[in-house]
């Protein structure tokens, strides 16, 4: 098991649906995942870290932009 933080890389709204809504630099979500590989090149994970960020932060993001140009994972 990894414990993983995914951080927004730069502020902007190219990641959200809707594009009233905005994404700072820093912004992050903390989750596990059973392997050490890490969530964002898991498409399967892309969900549950939309999720997360729509509960913490209220902002959906697309899933289209669910990717490490957006995002960094760190191992914890």
């Amino acid at each position: 098991m990894a414990l993983w933080k995914i951080l927004v890389k730069n502020s902007g709204n190219a990641a959200c649906k809707n594009k009233s809504q905005k994404l700072e630099k820093g912004m992050f979500v903390e989750t596990s995942t059973a392997t050490s590989t890490p969530p964002l090149s898991q498409r399967q994970n892309h969900p549950m870290i939309i999720q997360l960020f729509r509960s913490k932060y209220g902002i959906e993001i697309e899933p289209s932009h669910m990717n490490m140009s957006y995002f960094s994972c760190e191992k914890m």
